[in-house]
């Protein structure tokens, strides 16, 4: 969506971290660990990503004349990059510190945390320096199959019953 509002192509650091195992102190993994995983993905960084990565809040770009038109609002009005949606509501929940766990459910279930500090924690599905609240190591666990397990659970089932054909 940003890179259709400015003409630019960005990546952020909040999704390389959570989705792509990026570090603002190793980077990406290197790439003997994505051929391990599959010798197609053996340059996938180089091939779909991209090393340049900006900081949550960084202007992407403008508006370009025609993004102007679609919304409305002036040329080179700044975009900001884009962000992980469920992360973005961190702050709009009012959680700007450590020791508040924000979750968000959807067709996830998104359970985001803040620290000072940036620690191996089991269970984490990620955590990225400055990824949800700058200045603060953010975590991200949860579930990801919560909107299938909603929908299995909501289905029409066949009705079963003991009693004979003519009891129903």
């Amino acid at each position: 969506m940003v890179w259709q509002l400015t003409g630019v192509e960005t990546r952020n650091e909040c999704t390389a971290g959570y989705k792509a195992i990026w570090s603002k102190r190793e980077g990406f993994p290197p790439n003997a660990f994505f051929k391990a995983l599959d010798p197609r993905m053996e340059h996938i960084v180089d091939e779909k990503m991209s090393r340049t990565l900006s900081p949550l809040g960084a202007r992407a770009g403008g508006l370009t004349e025609q993004a102007a038109r679609w919304t409305g609002l002036k040329a080179d009005t700044p975009v900001a990059v884009g962000n992980v949606d469920a992360h973005v509501v961190v702050p709009a929940a009012t959680v700007f510190e450590p020791g508040r766990m924000v979750i968000i459910m959807g067709t996830s279930n998104c359970h985001m945390l803040l620290d000072a500090e940036e620690r191996y924690v089991p269970g984490i599905c990620g955590v990225v320096q400055d990824g949800i609240i700058p200045g603060f190591a953010g975590y991200e666990a949860g579930q990801s199959c919560v909107g299938d397990s909603f929908a299995w659970f909501c289905r029409p089932r066949p009705t079963y019953s003991c009693l004979p054909h003519g009891d129903r």
